[in-house]
């Protein structure tokens, strides 16, 4: 009934997953760069000199203030470790608790090892 049941969950995640990016795939992008008024790669190159007055929004005070407050050239970086740093934090610990969980789960127990050894398949 065990083995049942952990297939029975694999196959519906597997099904959401699955499902899931379908529904994903039809989806516009969400940024193509076709009207991009920031230069990427000249900001990471010389982010002192670069003109970011055309940014506007979440954009500017990242542009803008990122260097000055984290000192990282990489906003992406910045944003994931210094501003998010407890969310990301967060989210690891979900992930090992998730991977310590089934492995709790999936483990077998001494009396299913002595079974498999008397039957011979250990």
């Amino acid at each position: 009934m065990k083995k049942f049941l952990t297939w029975l969950c694999l196959g519906v995640v597997l099904f959401v997953c699955v499902a899931a990016g379908v529904e994903m795939g039809k989806l516009p992008p969400t940024y193509d760069g076709a009207n991009a008024t920031v230069s990427v790669y000249e900001l990471q190159q010389d982010p002192d000199s670069y003109d970011d007055s055309v940014a506007d929004g979440a954009a500017a005070a990242i542009v803008q203030q990122n260097l000055a407050n984290t000192h990282a050239v990489n906003d992406v970086t910045s944003i994931v470790f210094d501003f998010r740093g407890y969310d990301t934090m967060g989210e690891a610990f979900i992930l090992i608790t998730a991977v310590a969980g089934v492995t709790v789960l999936l483990r077998k127990t001494d009396k299913e090892k002595e079974e498999d050894r008397r039957n011979g398949k250990y």
